[in-house]
This record gives structure tokens, C-alpha cells and sequence, in this order.
């Protein structure tokens, strides 16, 4: 493993300037760009050599270029999570609200308010931080110290875990 460590320092050493300025390219934000490259380099440690140095350089510049691909659809997804859960699934809009559709309302806060609960007390202000208060995923990751891209990753867990204890009463007709 030693022998694959230094191998690898070598060839990032000799490559890095080039992996980061392909991933810059195509994500349009450097600090997301290096973290991934830095990313494809430690999964790499773990993984171990692919074979000769020329198919570890060919993977080294695959696996940035997959890792950015993949980040693009974790943010399309995300975006979509977020437009997922909206108050106005918690209730259809009726003309007249029967006391059941309160009743059903109430109960569909209630399970939210407990989905929150179960969370940490960072995952939770985070959330409600961006969807209540508007805060960017850049602020927040300036306020806690992280990568856009972590905050991106926190907000995606929390809504499936709201969408999750939610689904009950997200489904019903």
C-alpha cells in the first residue's frame, strides 16, 4: 500500500493543476472543483492501483470527470427534492375545508414538526435556515465551515427523511 501511496502522490502531483482546471471547466465553481478532485484522490487511495501508470492516469482523469457529472445530478436532484416538498402537499387546496382536512393538516405538521425533531440540531437548522429563511447553500456553508457541496449533500438527507415520515400523508387522496 505504501508503494500505492507514493504512486499515486506522484501522479496527482503531476496532474493536479490539469484534473482541477477540467473539473473548473465544467462546474464553474473552484472550491466545489478542488474538493471534488481531492475526493477522486482519496477514493483512489482506498480503491489501489487499476494497473499500469498510464490506465491509473486514464481512471485518475475518468473519475473527476464522472465525479463532476455525478455532482450535476446530485444538484438536479436536490433541486427537485427541495421543489418536492412543499406546504401545498401537506393539504389540497379545497374550496371548503371540512374539520377532517384540518384534522389531516394537523396531523401532516405534526409528523413534520416530529421529522425535524428527529434530526440533528445542526441538519435541522440548516434546513430551516435555507427553506424558511432563505439563506443560499453558499452562506450556510460559510457559516458552518463546510463545502457547498456538503451543505447541498445535508439538505438532500434531510428532505428524504422528511419526504420519508411525511409519505403517509403526502399520499393520501
Amino acid at each position: 500500500m505504501k508503494f500505492w501511496a507514493r504512486t499515486l502522490a506522484s501522479l496527482f502531483e503531476q496532474h493536479r493543476s490539469r484534473l482541477l482546471s477540467m473539473a473548473v471547466r465544467r462546474m464553474q465553481d473552484r472550491e466545489v472543483a478542488a474538493e471534488l478532485v481531492q475526493d477522486v484522490y482519496l477514493r483512489m487511495m482506498q480503491h489501489g492501483s487499476v494497473g499500469s501508470r498510464d490506465e491509473n492516469i486514464k481512471v485518475l482523469y475518468t473519475a473527476v470527470r464522472n465525479a463532476v457529472i455525478d455532482h450535476h445530478r446530485s444538484i438536479r436532484n436536490h433541486s427537485r427534492s427541495m421543489e418536492s416538498l412543499l406546504p401545498s402537499q401537506l393539504w389540497e387546496q379545497q374550496e371548503t375545508h371540512s374539520p377532517q382536512d384540518h384534522a389531516e393538516a394537523r396531523q401532516a405538521l405534526g409528523a413534520l414538526d416530529q421529522a425535524l425533531l428527529e434530526l440533528s440540531p445542526r441538519a435541522r437548522e440548516m434546513f430551516l435556515a435555507h427553506r424558511v429563511d432563505g439563506i443560499s447553500n453558499a452562506k450556510l456553508a460559510k457559516k458552518y465551515d463546510i463545502s457547498v457541496s456538503a451543505v447541498e449533500k445535508q439538505l438532500a438527507r434531510t428532505i428524504r427523511h422528511c419526504q420519508e415520515r411525511l409519505a403517509a400523508h403526502i399520499d393520501r387522496d
